[in-house]
């Protein structure tokens, strides 16, 4: 029951190590049964959305589709449906995205199961997407407090960046000013994910641009732009509309050279120096 669960927890600390095992798995998919095969194409979806391999992505969710009511298993079918959530809008179907978030979201909720957070977390950000704005709020907000429940500090922080966001783009900029800091507020022996951070940081380029420091904004987009370079990683299929419509008013507000300089700045910035970036909005 849990094992696609712990394949998802080792994935994500290990993508190149990861993405092997899942290449050389998949020379002998045919040997594998519904189940086995399922639980291949879930693990194989989640890093190739991560790293940008959209087409890996797309071919893993034609997979997951041609085994629909093949999987006697309520918990992959709801895994399944998350993994192709998360992939859609690569080709614009954000209705689709979240049509099939929300029937995970249901499942697991049925279930009781850990990957509920997940769901949920998919759920407010696709509805943020789309303008949903209260209903977003709603299932961000249970994400937080499922994160805090669960002792899950990669939940917290990812909900508290996207909170922000929500709270830029609703006008309450007091709230985005106080969320920022509490999104990438780690331990001492704890460093915040690239993944949430970037969420954090596109958030906080946003804030900027709202509050008329637009040199500032792309100085934080080009620093979420490094991390992930660094890092191999691409931005989240739900977030690359925003995130282009968001660089676009970005730099026609400063002009293409001004925004190439600021950019090519925040690239540079290591890790501890974004998160500082986040923590003075």
């Amino acid at each position: 029951m849990f094992r696609i669960l712990w394949l998802f927890g080792q994935m994500r600390g290990r993508m190149p190590e990861g993405r092997a095992w899942i290449h050389e798995a998949q020379r002998r998919a045919d040997a594998l049964d519904d189940r086995a095969r399922a639980e291949l194409l879930f693990t194989s979806a989640i890093t190739a959305v991560e790293v940008g391999d959209d087409d890996s992505a797309l071919a893993a969710v034609d997979g997951l589709r041609r085994l629909e009511g093949h999987i006697d298993d309520p918990y992959l079918e709801s895994a399944a449906q998350l993994a192709i959530s998360w992939i859609v809008p690569i080709v614009g179907d954000f209705d689709g995205a979240l049509q099939a978030a929300s029937a995970a979201l249901h499942g697991f909720r049925h279930q009781n199961e850990p990957f509920l957070a997940f769901a949920v977390l998919t759920v407010g950000g696709l509805e943020m997407a789309l303008g949903r704005t209260e209903a977003a709020r709603a299932h961000l907000e249970e994400v937080a407090e499922l994160g805090g429940r669960l002792g899950n500090t990669w939940l917290t922080w990812a909900a508290r960046g996207q909170l922000a966001g929500l709270a830029v783009r609703s006008g309450r900029l007091e709230e985005a000013r106080a969320l920022l800091p509490e999104s990438v507020d780690a331990a001492d022996d704890t460093e915040v994910s690239t993944l949430t951070l970037t969420f954090s940081l596109i958030a906080s380029a946003h804030l900027a641009l709202t509050e008329g420091d637009a040199r500032r904004a792309a100085t934080t987009l080009g620093a979420a732009d490094g991390l992930r370079r660094r890092s191999g990683l691409r931005a989240w299929p739900s977030t690359r509309r925003g995130e282009a419509e968001l660089i676009a008013r970005v730099a026609q507000e400063i002009g293409a050279e001004a925004y190439e300089a600021a950019f090519t700045a925040g690239a540079e910035l290591a890790h501890r120096e974004a998160v500082a970036l986040v923590r003075r909005p």
